[in-house]
């Protein structure tokens, strides 16, 4: 009759301690992944803290909307995301006048009419980052992803705040919607 062998009965200190450093180093390497797979995100900065994160996808655009401040009328900025740089596609705005770009000031590729506003398009300005004075004149908003960002409420008055696309470890931002 052949004798039944059981590891676990006799409380073999080796195989115990194998198996828990398996746990440990399983456990420890989910975490490091959690933490190194990361993804790029619209952020608005403001004084050293993050007064909104929110994850981009390469050619995805958002809205920056603000209140003119001489003709009081609203412009609307449009701007893509290429997976290096911001690219400010286009403006949209009702009237002109002092400060609002034309095609004569070498901005754009064509000016068109459209349901009543104006579009100046093929803007085509790259850059890495825009910054923002937050006032109650122009009142900046982000408009991304069905949701409207009002940076003088997220601020406060007289900020600047500079909008850009950072990295982040995923779980970090799971975690932020969480308390969001």
């Amino acid at each position: 009759m052949m004798k039944r062998i059981y590891i676990f009965r006799k409380k073999n200190p080796a195989v115990i301690v194998i198996i828990t450093v398996i746990f440990w180093l399983a456990v420890l390497s989910a975490v490091m992944l959690l933490l190194l797979w990361q993804e790029e995100c619209l952020t608005a900065e403001c004084g050293g803290r993050f007064i909104f994160v929110c994850p981009i996808q390469t050619g995805e655009s958002f809205e920056i909307t603000f209140t003119h401040s001489l003709n009081l009328s609203p412009i609307t900025d449009v701007i893509e995301w290429t997976g290096s740089d911001l690219i400010v596609r286009k403006s949209i705005f009702r009237t002109f006048g002092a400060g609002v770009p034309v095609l004569s000031d070498g901005i754009g590729t064509e000016l068109i009419h459209v349901d009543g506003h104006y579009e100046l398009i093929g803007i085509d300005k790259h850059t890495q980052s825009i910054t923002v004075m937050t006032q109650d004149v122009p009142d900046h908003r982000v408009v991304f992803d069905g949701r409207e960002f009002f940076l003088l409420e997220l601020a406060g008055s007289g900020k600047q705040v500079n909008i850009t696309v950072k990295r982040f470890p995923v779980i970090i931002n799971r975690i932020r919607n969480i308390f969001n």
